[in-house]
């Protein structure tokens, strides 16, 4: 057996989120009366107030999301990315985002590697799999940057869309960036990062005079009001044949971010569509010229 295959284990940190069977059901008996009887009927009531199609029957199938997740197939994933997820070991990162919603993001980033742009990632965290990007497009000789985007402080004040949410959330160690930086220099990929810290209403201005175009966009906001901010930056800068990532799109603790997501696309006829668990995505057309 490779070192890579015996480490995968202690690269992913599932502690947070519902990794095994037993917890999954546990989860939805905490979660599930409250999303049905409370959640749901706010949210459609939240649907009538922004303007979009009162019936989203899609939403009502996301607690069984979680049961039926979806692994890529090897061969759809970058090569080397056990080699990678080996050396996350080596440096001690830990990945907090699901196995089974990494590997979809790494076929989406990987189906992306010729298009001529940039990652962006709009709620970061601890950024790990920013940096996880980082590292394979640096062992695939691929010209591409990584920008980084959170507050890095926590989960900013939530709205009255944001049902499943609080103040808060999501906080990490508080010299999480310093630590990223030095993870960075430790994988070797100092010079393909960027983090910005805070609000996105206060870093995006002034990301909006450089010609920043993107190959993947990653938006894991879990909020309306962030997610909402970060598709009307991120989206429109997409290079023709790059795609769009959401990661919380069909949580069952994410409305506000799927509200975001549905008013930000309303009127371009444009749905996510699933990719497993709670992550969707959206392609842009390549171009025909």
């Amino acid at each position: 057996m490779s070192h890579a295959a015996t480490a995968l284990p202690s690269v992913f940190d599932d502690s947070h989120h519902a990794a095994t069977t037993p917890r999954k059901l546990w989860r939805a008996l905490q979660l599930g009366p409250k999303y049905y009887l409370w959640d749901l009927p706010r949210y459609f009531a939240h649907r009538r107030r922004r303007q979009l199609p009162l019936w989203d029957v899609a939403a009502l199938t996301n607690p069984l999301r979680e049961f039926r997740p979806k692994c890529p197939a090897p061969a759809l994933l970058p090569p080397q990315y056990e080699a990678a997820l080996a050396r996350f070991v080596e440096v001690g990162i830990c990945l907090t985002i699901p196995r089974e919603r990494l590997g979809k993001l790494l076929q989406v980033w990987w189906q992306t590697r010729t298009i001529q742009g940039d990652v962006i990632e709009c709620g970061a965290y601890r950024g790990a799999t920013s940096l996880l990007l980082a590292l394979l497009g640096k062992l695939h000789g691929i010209e591409q940057k990584v920008f980084l985007l959170d507050t890095f402080a926590g989960m900013p004040a939530v709205s009255a869309y944001d049902l499943g949410r609080q103040n808060g959330e999501f906080r990490p160690s508080a010299d999480q960036v310093r630590l990223i930086r030095q993870q960075a220099e430790s994988l070797g990929v100092s010079e393909r990062i960027e983090i910005h810290q805070g609000l996105f209403a206060d870093t995006f201005p002034a990301l909006v005079a450089r010609d920043l175009q993107f190959a993947l966009v990653h938006i894991d906001a879990n909020i309306y009001q962030g997610t909402l901010e970060a598709c009307h930056f991120a989206i429109p800068r997409i290079r023709p044949g790059g795609a769009a990532v959401f990661d919380d799109y069909n949580g069952v603790c994410d409305l506000g971010a799927r509200l975001a997501i549905d008013e930000y696309f309303a009127n371009q006829g444009v749905k996510p569509q699933a990719l497993t668990a709670s992550s969707a995505c959206v392609w842009l057309p390549e171009s025909t010229s």
